[in-house]
């Protein structure tokens, strides 16, 4: 569907209350399913999940400029999937670059907002400065190398991108997080990791302004989305619960936590 002047690629299941969900840098609807972490073929069919691949990822075009990849821009993104879909009320969530999406659409649109799932948060405030350096980095790599190189260089190093404990237990099916990247040309590449390093959360006055019911999920030996992060939010928002995965056992009841919220707050 044309959203803000874009061709997005959107799929939607069920019927009901409506979750929107947005998923992280270099991933897509295609990668989420080939590693499979957050079960969505179990989600409740009385409920509309809606999934939709981000500016520049996946099926959707990219946009040319890096500030419109923000996170600011990326909300706005996602209340325009649900402006286009006649959805007037629904709960949020993403993971990483979709948690900070889902954070700020809570800024824009919490009269719409039933309730956020923030799966992952990324680097924030005091610690964003080394993950601004790294993704400066990256946009020269990926503007140099195109994405199939670049997958090729960081699938050798995949503890950067998940714990160990998960790629552990997901051995067979890891290779799936880097398949939205091996897509991506160089000039959608360098505009996205240069539009990454101008982000940060908001700021902490305007998270305890977000009166909204919301589920906070986070997992320990990740640097780029520090279980700090995630503590913080939860002592900002004012309606947040914590879950935190220190070990796969722990993770495996992430699918239900997420399905049990959206029925809650549905």
């Amino acid at each position: 569907m044309r959203i803000n002047d874009l061709e997005f690629h959107v799929r939607e299941r069920g019927e009901g209350e409506a979750f929107i969900w947005a998923h992280g840098l270099m991933g897509s609807i295609a990668a989420e399913d080939g590693l499979d972490l957050f079960e969505w073929d179990r989600f409740p069919v009385d409920k509309r999940l809606v999934r939709y691949d981000a500016r520049g990822h996946g099926k959707t075009e990219p946009s040319y400029s890096p500030s419109d990849y923000h996170w600011g821009n990326l909300a706005r993104d996602m209340i325009s999937v649900a402006d286009e879909l006649a959805i007037e009320r629904f709960t949020a969530g993403g993971q990483s670059m979709g948690c900070a999406t889902t954070l700020f659409a809570g800024l824009q649109a919490r009269v719409r907002l039933k309730g956020l799932v923030l799966v992952n948060p990324p680097t924030a405030w005091e610690t964003r400065a080394a993950q601004v350096e790294l993704y400066r980095r990256m946009a020269r790599l990926g503007g140099g190398l195109g994405g199939k190189l670049l997958a090729k260089v960081m699938g050798k190093n995949l503890e950067r991108l998940l714990p160990r404990w998960l790629l552990e237990a997901k051995a067979e099916r890891v290779s799936g997080i880097l398949d939205g990247l091996k897509a991506l040309r160089r000039k959608t590449l360098s505009n996205l990791f240069k539009g990454a390093a101008l982000n940060d959360l908001p700021p902490r006055e305007e998270i305890r302004a977000i009166d909204i019911p919301a589920l906070i999920l986070g997992w320990t030996g990740d640097p780029s989305h520090p279980i700090e992060t995630a503590q913080e939010l939860d002592k900002l928002l004012p309606q947040s619960t914590l879950f935190v995965a220190e070990g796969y056992a722990d993770f495996q009841k992430w699918p239900q936590l997420i399905r049990d919220f959206v029925t809650e707050t549905g």
